[in-house]
C-alpha cells in the first residue's frame, strides 16, 4: 500500500516534469540550426484512421540517387510524451550521413499500454518496408536507432524481429523488416530495477496490475534478448542519469555474443558533462557531430553490398 501511494503522488510530479520539458523542447526547437542539403516529407499516415500518432516523416539528402540504406528513427519521451517533431534536427543530421530516415509517432503511454505501443511501431515498420523503395530506399539495407524510451523499443524490436513466438505473444502477425544494426541513444533497458521513475512509467505501460501482465518480464531486456539480433551502436555519458543503462545493456549483448560498440562520453563539453540524449537534444553540437558520424560509420560497416 505504502508503494502504491508513493506512485499516485508521484504521477503528478512527473506529469508537471514533462509539461515542463515540453516547453524546453518547444524552445530548442525554435533554435535549431538545420544542416542544408535535406529534403522532408512529413506527416505520411502508415494506418489510415486519421490519428496523428500513426505518422511519420522521411528525411534524405537533397541530392541522393537510389539505393541508400534507411534508419529508422524512434523518438524518447518517457514512453509517455512527445512526438516524432523532437527529433526533427537530429534527423535531418542521420540524413546528411547519407541515409533514408523515416522518423516515426506512436501512441503514447497512458492511452495506450506498451503492446500497443509496439504494435504501432511494426505497423510503421510495415508501411516503410511496402513504401520507402519508391523514394530510394535500399531495403536490404535498414538499421533501427532509439533514444531513452524509444531505444528501449529499438531494442525490443530487434528481439521481436529475430522471434515468431515471441512476435505472436504481442499480437503481430508479420515482420516486415530485418536490420542490419541497431543505435541505442541513453536507451532503458531494465524497468524492473528499484527506481520510482521507471515503477512509475511501468504503471503506465503495463497498468495498475502490471505483475499479472504477460508482458512484465519483458520489461527487463535480459528477459526478451537473443543471441541472433543485429549488432548495437550505445551511446551514454557521464551525465546521462540512465548511465548504468547502457553498460547493462552492453553486458547483456557481450553475454549473448551480439556485436556491440558502447560509446561512453565522459568528458566535458563547455565546462559541463554531457547529459541524457545530448546527440538528440544538441545535434549541431560538436559532440553530437563527432557521435553521429560514429554511429553511421559503424552502421556502414554492415551495409550489404551486392554481389
Amino acid at each position: 500500500m505504502e508503494k502504491r501511494n508513493r506512485m499516485d503522488v508521484f504521477m503528478p510530479v512527473l506529469k508537471l516534469v514533462w509539461e515542463k520539458t515540453r516547453l524546453v523542447d518547444a524552445r530548442r526547437m525554435k533554435r535549431e540550426k538545420y544542416p542544408e542539403g535535406i529534403k522532408e516529407y512529413r506527416d505520411i499516415p502508415y494506418l489510415d484512421d486519421g490519428d496523428m500518432y500513426h505518422l511519420l516523416d522521411i528525411y534524405m539528402p537533397a541530392d541522393a540517387g537510389t539505393s541508400l540504406p534507411v534508419m529508422i528513427d524512434i523518438h524518447g519521451g518517457g514512453w509517455m510524451y512527445g512526438t516524432k517533431e523532437i527529433n526533427r534536427c537530429y534527423c535531418h543530421r542521420l540524413a546528411a550521413q547519407g541515409f533514408i530516415v523515416a522518423s516515426i509517432n506512436y501512441r503514447l503511454a497512458g492511452k495506450v499500454l506498451f503492446r500497443e505501443q509496439i504494435t504501432d511501431i511494426f505497423s510503421a515498420f510495415g508501411w516503410i518496408g511496402e513504401n520507402l523503395e519508391s523514394y530510394g530506399a535500399d531495403m536490404k539495407n535498414v538499421f533501427l536507432t532509439g533514444d531513452s524510451a524509444g531505444g528501449h523499443f529499438a531494442c525490443v524490436c530487434a528481439a521481436l524481429t529475430k522471434s515468431e513466438s515471441l512476435r505472436k505473444e504481442f499480437g503481430i502477425h508479420n515482420n516486415p523488416l530485418q536490420f542490419n544494426a541497431v543505435g541505442a541513444t541513453s536507451p532503458v533497458v531494465d524497468l524492473l530495477s528499484p527506481n520510482i521513475i521507471l515503477n512509475v512509467n511501468l504503471r503506465m505501460l503495463l497498468g495498475s496490475n502490471l505483475r499479472k501482465s504477460p508482458f512484465y518480464k519483458y520489461m527487463k531486456f535480459d528477459n526478451i534478448a537473443l543471441p541472433d539480433m543485429p549488432p548495437f551502436y550505445i551511446l551514454t555519458s557521464s551525465g546521462d542519469f540512465v548511465h548504468s543503462q547502457s553498460h547493462k545493456l552492453k553486458k547483456v549483448l557481450d553475454n549473448l555474443g551480439v556485436p556491440n560498440q558502447l560509446r561512453d562520453w565522459k568528458c566535458r563539453y563547455k565546462g559541463k558533462r554531457l547529459p541524457h540524449c545530448f546527440a538528440v537534444l544538441d545535434s549541431a553540437s560538436r559532440p553530437a557531430e563527432i557521435v553521429i558520424r560514429e554511429m553511421a560509420d559503424f552502421f556502414k560497416k554492415y551495409i550489404n553490398k551486392p554481389i
